[in-house]
């Protein structure tokens, strides 16, 4: 039997954020691409400086009775400050495309490691409570064991990634087709050079540099292929939160996806780079991001990925209007950077299709031969 992460979202600290857990009780929904008969949960608390407090936590599929899951043997347990555990081995039978359905009860109100996630397609939050933004607590992983390695895809970016909007639907999508998992591994905010850095009250939450923490995902997940969507922030934070010295040049960006290239080659994983898409019109944090400076940084940037990398994904011109200076109001969520639901759907479909006609699943079995 293989062990393998069927299910993955990159957690972060939400510093700023009180009361998530307000009513003590959360529900997660989640889909599970593979068959399995044994599976085990990641519980996160790696930004808090008090212990997670669980008072009961069960799983079940749909159409039957809820099963505790236990950490060491215990129903009520606690995970310390600043670390992660997994729960003890479940039996149970899941099958391919199922539904897993994840109750928390915890004492603990306030509690900043979170995931965040808008996309209901690969998973649904309830917090009982009348937030709906999307963020989660507790569970950040789901791993499971089964007969035969399984493709993995690794979804590393900024928000653009992490809202799931293309992301989710994508991933539900090729696990039809083929045996593939996926883990988002994006954070709102990051930037591909530098961290969070400047007045935003989410500054925190932006986490490591994207060149930093990409090793991380690439020991902790070992995916076959990483589609990489980052460098938006690079351009856009700087002069509009963070201070404007912090302006990346083209060369520097260019010298940042090759350092994240040459990781990939060095471990035979595919690198898919989507070129960074337009965000002409937006505001943050009350400051107009754009400039004309930052477009030329953008066109050059872009230029490189399409003639530097086989398996890049043009995004930016199928997502821009007529001038690609600006999102196309077909997916445009209102703010000029982030795609809308809709939106997003469309972009999974055309990411689909660049992955099945550049034949990255034979590829990747390819690759598996010669190792």
């Amino acid at each position: 039997m293989i062990t393998t992460d069927t299910w993955l979202q990159e957690f972060s600290d939400y510093h700023n954020i009180y009361n998530i857990n307000e009513s003590g009780h959360q529900e997660i929904t989640i889909f599970k691409p593979l068959a399995t008969k044994e599976i085990r949960l990641l519980i996160n608390n790696l930004y808090d400086n008090v212990p997670l407090k669980i008072t009961k936590l069960t799983l079940n599929k749909p159409g039957h009775k809820p099963m505790v899951v236990t950490v060491n043997g215990q129903s009520n347990f606690e995970i310390a400050p600043k670390t992660t555990q997994w729960t003890d081995w479940l039996n149970i039978d899941i099958k391919a495309n199922d539904y897993l359905t994840i109750n928390i009860y915890s004492p603990n109100k306030t509690i900043h490691s979170l995931g965040s996630n808008l996309s209901e397609s690969f998973t649904k939050v309830k917090n009982f409570s009348n937030r709906n933004d999307g963020f989660f607590f507790g569970i950040s992983a789901v791993q499971a064991q089964v007969q035969k390695k399984p493709i993995k895809i690794a979804f590393f970016g900024d928000s653009l990634t992490n809202q799931g909007f293309f992301s989710a639907p994508l991933s539900k999508e090729l696990t039809y087709i083929n045996r593939i998992v996926t883990a988002n591994y994006g954070i709102s905010g990051n930037r591909l050079l530098r961290p969070g850095s400047g007045k935003s009250q989410w500054v925190q939450s932006f986490g490591p540099a994207g060149v930093d923490r990409f090793d991380e995902m690439l020991m902790d997940f070992q995916p076959d292929i990483v589609i990489f969507m980052e460098g938006v922030n690079d351009l856009l934070h700087p002069g509009a939160g963070s201070p404007i010295s912090e302006l990346p040049t083209s060369k520097e960006l260019i010298a940042g996806i090759n350092e994240l290239n040459l990781k990939c080659s060095q471990n035979n994983i595919i690198f898919v780079p989507m070129t960074v898409t337009p965000f002409r019109g937006n505001i943050n944090n009350g400051i107009y991001a754009w400039n004309p400076k930052k477009e030329v940084i953008r066109q050059e940037f872009n230029k490189y990925i399409i003639q530097s990398f086989p398996y890049a994904v043009d995004l930016a011109p199928f997502v821009s209007d007529a001038s690609q200076t600006r999102l196309a109001y077909e997916f445009d969520s209102g703010d000029h950077i982030h795609t809308s639901k809709c939106g997003g759907k469309k972009i999974a479909r055309f990411i689909e299709r660049n992955l099945i006609d550049k034949g990255l699943v034979a590829v990747v079995k390819a690759n598996r031969q010669v190792i």
